[in-house]
């Protein structure tokens, strides 16, 4: 379960990590100053689930 307290301050060039909701495939910002107002213990809920921190990738395969 990621809390506010595993977010970190993002700056400069990516990839940054975002909040994942696997259920519905929300994404949300996992930038720490974006939720300044919320308590350390707070956890991140979507769709009833906790959300997952990850980094988004592209990967491009070409078509044969």
């Amino acid at each position: 379960m990621t809390t506010v307290a595993d977010l970190k301050q993002q700056s400069g060039s990516g990839p940054h990590p975002i909040l994942h909701c696997r259920k519905c495939g929300a994404e949300y910002s996992a930038n720490k100053g974006d939720y300044w107002n919320l308590p350390a213990t707070h956890i991140f809920v979507c769709c009833k689930v906790p959300c997952k921190l990850v980094v988004k990738s592209t990967r491009y395969v070409e078509v044969a």
